[in-house]
């Protein structure tokens, strides 16, 4: 077909559900008898308590509410216990209070409905999908409340792969502005090794299955097991070893028993011999750990796994491929009620007009300008020729800054070498020089490399104590230097941190063994260019070097990123022409909540206080602030907030008509993916979304796809499907646009300098504070917010 007779259109993997047009949604109100303390913590104690209560105690949905006088929470009606009825929750200190269930009630329709209420009513309606699944158990097991997959593999009697290949459907419930209640769906992969625990030997146990059942690494850290049970799949974590065969191990049940009675009991088809080991797991909502048959649990490996990457099912799908499968879940969901209302699905996927942000005009050295549409006209957006005048500009940054070097130049420090003892000369030579040229063709410096150091490793050298020490010397001896460290393969992951620590404040980079061997022995010739590519960036970068910055001031004078990690606050500021000056900070303070950190209030009005006295004082004026939070905005922090605007008003730094947005940005959220349409002679197919791309959902959220190449599974058999994003604003003070948010949002994308030709999802107001933070502080006491069960797609953000 003629590429200029095909017209693009937007695609959502969302289905509007019928049925639901007119109806109204009832809640109830549970109250907190006793009244609870007013001060900074209060939001997060609250959330607590509804997390508690909806995964202990009711196992239904529960959101906090202010639609009443004093503290509450909502729940559906259906599921209310009765009246009278009080839970007892226990907090610090050691406080008790009671939360009793009213005879309070209202009803509304989800466009009445308030905050998080609609959220609530999208829950509510999600529950008659999971009944429907569960009760096809036959055909599906369940992962999740909203994930389900099939009780079979799909490389079920593939002799050579080593792993089974589960699909699965992860759905939601979404209400569309000016549209309508949908369906969020998309398809998850989940890899499960063929081999249990039992058959591992123990040197694979400690290659293989160390992020599994090492008891050092915490127990939410840890990898997950499937507990296979034929019919019921079950996952859950390792947490210890009963010493203890199944038939010696007993529990109450009510009545005593062991484990291998139960199971010959309860799963009579199941072949578990009476000497096999009892190990002891806990189920992804369960504190308490259970003991089961070790021959039982086959562990849950993710994309880094050798077994995957051999697969004959790969986790990455063609649009197609990925909306027909989603299909053929659909197709179940037949004959679905909520409240005797029929629920019905309407198919094929979300179509509109395509929504694209045109990408920035950037600035690079000799004041070149490079333009997404070098001749000034813009195609429409329905024709090939945009996406194609767009992949162009993305994909000759890098020949851009070779024709015309960085915008900003900075001496490159000189440069000492770390490498693991085994790392053959020749090798090493290779990738010297190697590395030494790209960086002169990037920058017009020849950097000066003045010392090679090997370093020890071995059986007792994973958490690189000889590296650790070799630098400690570099600190003292060399502190201007610049220090490139290849990584032994075998390290364990807190060395990074560590050594990062020990050399601090001697600028560094690290690159990994693997990818040095590449870069020298171009195995992978097209990604060994690439990856010398951005290592050699990554050098400059880290030198103070900006090859190139957004040439055209953004929508708003100030971009704000916090990102919380080990306990650590990070912050990063950017302001002026495109964000092109940037401020970075560390705070110690954090409030821990149940999966969730917030800042407490005078570490940030102090940090936001400091720092746009300094910026104004500098001479930039500041009318717009845009904050991109990476996590949950809490109460403590927009009191934070409040107060920092009214005291700099007051003193007149800030301008009356001031205005600031708060916008949470969420890498795993909605199971919503998009996809552009291509139509033309009576027929249509989708292809990947040019990044760029977005779909309003309502005035407050938009999806934002950030990567994506159109057009990768024809042009490579190893395509990837783009990532989005979810920015959702959560405060504001004055009037802002939601587009004009996510643009800016977008642009500063394009300022991840360190993988050009790699679609970064990330604003770097959020990347930049998130690697600072890894690469300033290693993890101790404190872990990075505990998340849901990942389903891994290789295409996932990490």
């Amino acid at each position: 077909m003629n590429k200029l007779e095909q017209t693009l259109h937007l695609a959502a993997t969302l289905y509007p559900l019928v049925g639901l047009e007119k109806t109204r949604y009832r809640f109830r109100l549970l109250k907190v008898i006793e009244k609870v303390p007013q001060d900074n913590n209060k939001s997060i104690r609250i959330q607590r308590w509804a997390d508690r209560l909806w995964r202990e105690e009711l196992r239904c949905p529960v959101y906090p509410t202010t639609r009443f006088d004093g503290t509450g929470f909502l729940i559906p009606y259906g599921n209310s216990p009765a009246v009278g009825n009080i839970f007892e929750i226990t907090d610090v200190p050691d406080k008790v209070y009671h939360i009793e269930v009213t005879d309070k009630s209202f009803e509304v329709s989800i466009e009445e409905a308030l905050g998080s209420e609609r959220e609530l009513i999208c829950r509510m309606l999600e529950r008659p999908f999971t009944d429907k699944f569960q009760a096809l158990e036959y055909k599906f097991w369940r992962s999740d409340w909203t994930l389900f997959f099939r009780q079979f593999p799909e490389n079920e009697g593939v002799e050579k792969d080593i792993v089974n290949a589960y699909r699965g459907l992860k759905f939601g419930v979404v209400l569309l502005q000016d549209v309508g209640i949908h369906l969020a769906a998309d398809i998850r992969t989940k890899y499960v090794g063929k081999k249990s625990l039992q058959d591992y030997t123990d040197e694979e146990k400690e290659d293989i299955l160390k992020q599994h059942i090492d008891l050092s690494i915490r127990a939410d850290d840890r990898a997950y097991f499937l507990r296979d049970n034929i019919g019921v799949k079950i996952p859950c974590r390792y947490t210890g070893n009963t010493e203890k065969s199944i038939n010696e191990y007993s529990f109450d049940l009510p009545e005593k028993t062991t484990v291998y009675k139960y199971y010959c009991s309860r799963y009579p088809n199941i072949p578990v011999h009476s000497n096999e080991a009892a190990i002891l797991v806990q189920d992804r909502t369960k504190e308490t750990s259970i003991a089961v048959p070790i021959s039982r649990l086959f562990p849950i490996f993710t994309t880094e796994y050798e077994g995957i990457r051999k697969c004959s099912i790969r986790s990455q799908m063609t649009p197609d491929e990925r909306v027909n499968t989603i299909s053929t879940f659909l197709n179940e969901l037949s004959e679905v009620e909520y409240e005797d209302i029929p629920v019905s699905i309407q198919q094929p996927y979300l179509k509109r007009e395509r929504n694209i942000f045109i990408p920035p005009r950037l600035e690079f050295g000799k004041g070149e300008i490079h333009k997404p549409f070098p001749k000034g006209s813009v195609p429409p957006k329905t024709n090939h020729i945009f996406d194609k005048l767009i992949m162009s500009w993305a994909s000759s940054k890098l020949s851009t800054l070779y024709r015309n070097g960085a915008y900003h130049n900075e001496t490159i420090p000189n440069l000492i070498l770390f490498y693991p003892k085994t790392l053959e000369r020749d090798t090493r030579e290779t990738f010297v020089r190697d590395l030494e040229r790209e960086i002169e063709q990037q920058t017009g410096q020849r950097p000066q490399i003045i010392q090679q150091r090997h370093y020890d490793i071995g059986k007792y050298e994973r958490r690189g104590s000889s590296l650790l020490r070799i630098l400690a010397e570099i600190r003292s001896s060399n502190p201007k230097s610049l220090a490139i460290i290849v990584l032994w393969d075998r390290f364990l992951e807190s060395v990074h941190g560590e050594l990062k620590e020990v050399l601090r404040p001697v600028m560094s980079q690290c690159v990994t063994e693997r990818v040095v061997r590449n870069i020298a022995r171009k195995h992978n010739p097209q990604l060994a260019t690439s990856q010398l590519q951005n290592l050699a960036l990554a050098v400059s970068t880290e030198a103070g070097i900006q090859p190139w910055v957004i040439a055209d001031p953004l929508h708003h004078d100030l971009h704000i990123g916090i990102d919380l990690l080990f306990g650590k606050i990070g912050y990063h500021f950017l302001y002026g022409t495109g964000g092109r000056l940037i401020q970075q900070y560390f705070g110690n303070s954090t409030l821990r909540g149940r999966m969730q950190e917030a800042i407490k209030k005078p570490e940030l009005r102090n940090r936001l206080e400091e720092t746009i006295r300094s910026i104004v004082k500098d001479h930039h004026q500041i009318n717009s602030i845009i904050i991109h939070r990476d996590g949950r905005w809490w109460s403590s922090e927009s009191s934070a907030l409040q107060e920092t605007v009214a005291r700099l008003k007051k003193e007149d730094i800030l301008p009356k008509d001031f205005r600031c947005a708060v916008v949470e940005i969420r890498k795993s959220h909605l199971p919503v993916r998009l996809f552009t349409v291509v139509e033309g002679n009576s027929r249509e197919y989708l292809q990947n979304a040019l990044f760029g791309t977005y779909l309003i959902l309502d005035s407050q959220r938009i999806i934002l796809t950030t990567t994506g190449r159109p057009g990768a599974w024809d042009d490579s058999s190893r395509g990837k499907t783009a990532n989005n994003l979810l920015l959702e604003v959560v405060e504001t003070i004055g009037e802002f646009n939601t587009q004009d948010i996510a643009e800016d949002t977008y642009y500063l994308t394009h300022l991840n300098w360190n993988a050009p030709n790699i679609e970064i999802g990330l604003p770097v107001t959020i990347r930049w504070t998130d690697q600072a933070l890894r690469e300033t502080f290693r993890p101790q006491v404190e872990e990075e917010d505990n998340e849901e069960l990942q389903e891994i797609e290789s295409d996932d953000f990490g």
